[in-house]
């Protein structure tokens, strides 16, 4: 049997639209400092690096891997899957480790984009201009089509996506590394302007800066100290072209297809059968509200035909597993580092180290990342108990 796996160190940057006055180095030197201190080791134990982080154009800073994150003399790649990288840079560390070339990794994840004049643009332009011609499609517009298929199928109203931006925002406020924090209600998001019919401000991200690191760990290391255990993880991507999910018999474009199989393999890997009886945290990369919505039943908390009624019981606080107790993508969304962040807040809640946002109790929580259009899906369970 394989020797397992933890996380054994955390440490996390505030995440704030811009921060002018440090550089992309000062930023990750806070967050590694700090997640080598959690885990009580020195840069000397970090058998290898790796890095997540956005191409040039996105973080306005070239090469700012070698830059900012490369440590030297040790083993460093980089990974990239949109708003999934985070924690796809995590299974990498896992398949490092796993295939044998370690012990001890670093993964590190920055978002630099408050730098980048050409991120909103890149966004705007990210689908084909070909394949997805039909009409002009952005990270905004692609979010507003999903949710209006809701409405049309499952009677979903601006109500419900509302409801669920206002829960994260305000969750926000017990998050002190979310700078500028502020409550809303539900009126205070109805009430924001319309990016997109239905998608109004408030129910989408916000631009958001940071860095995230986490070290990851195997045999004597991990079981002397205070670990979060990998129990299981998934990952799978999906077709480019969304036009292409639009009627396939497994699901459609709504239905989250490749978050289902992640999250399905992680359960048989934990030996989960009723998640929404066995996981006690759950943190979404979801930087859309309705994204939230579409994930409920891919995780398998909800079955579609009764996920309206399970989105009203999470706003209103009626099911037994806490959602995005640390105000999720929602309220702070630096793109490269979220789904890695989302990793990290599990950790700090299984380790029992998530302060004024901790869940008391929690045993096991799930991490999931979404890149792209939700093209690529990642969920990892977290226990603190071994294996």
């Amino acid at each position: 049997m394989s020797d397992p796996l933890g996380i054994i160190g955390v440490g996390q940057t505030p995440y704030r639209k811009r921060n002018p006055g440090l550089s992309a180095g000062e930023l990750v030197r806070i967050a590694v400092t700090e997640a080598l201190a959690d885990a009580g080791v020195g840069p000397d134990a970090i058998d290898c690096v790796i890095g997540g982080v956005a191409p040039d154009a996105l973080s306005g800073i070239a090469d700012i891997d070698k830059a900012a994150i490369a440590l030297p003399g040790k083993p460093y790649f980089r990974v990239n899957t949109g708003g999934a990288t985070g924690s796809s840079a995590l299974l990498a560390a896992k398949t490092w480790i796993e295939a044998g070339r370690g012990d001890v990794v670093l993964v590190v994840a920055l978002e630099r984009m408050g730098q980048a004049t050409t991120a909103q643009s890149i966004f705007n332009t990210i689908f084909d201009p070909v394949y997805e011609k039909d009409f002009v499609l952005t990270t905004i517009t692609m979010a507003a089509l999903r949710a209006t298929m809701l409405m049309r199928r499952d009677g979903f109203a601006g109500g419900h996506w509302a409801g669920i931006a206002a829960r994260n925002f305000t969750q926000a406020t017990l998050n002190p590394l979310v700078v500028g924090a502020k409550a809303r209600s539900v009126q205070d998001v109805l009430d924001s302007p319309v990016l997109a019919w239905p998608i109004r401000r408030y129910e989408a991200c916000p631009i958001s800066e940071g860095a995230c690191a986490v070290i990851v760990a195997r045999g004597e290391l991990a079981r002397s100290r205070s670990t979060a255990w990998i129990r299981g993880t998934g990952a799978y991507s999906d077709t480019y072209a969304m036009g292409d999910r639009m009627r396939r018999p497994e699901g459609s474009l709504i239905e989250m297809v490749p978050l289902r199989r992640a999250a399905d393999r992680a359960y048989r890997e934990a030996g989960i059968t009723d998640p929404l009886a066995q996981v006690d945290v759950l943190e979404l990369q979801a930087p859309f509200a309705i994204i939230e919505a579409m994930a409920y039943p891919a995780l398998g908390l909800s079955g579609i035909d009764g996920n309206r009624r399970f989105v009203e019981d999470v706003i209103a606080g009626r099911v037994p597993i806490a959602i995005n107790p640390s105000g999720g993508a929602q309220a702070a969304n630096p793109v490269s580092a979220t789904a890695l962040i989302r990793v990290a807040e599990a950790a700090l809640q299984v380790r029992g180290r998530a302060g004024a946002r901790q869940v008391p109790d929690a045993r096991l929580a799930l991490a999931t990342g979404q890149g792209g259009a939700t093209q690529f899906s990642t969920v990892v369970l977290l226990g603190s108990e071994l294996p």
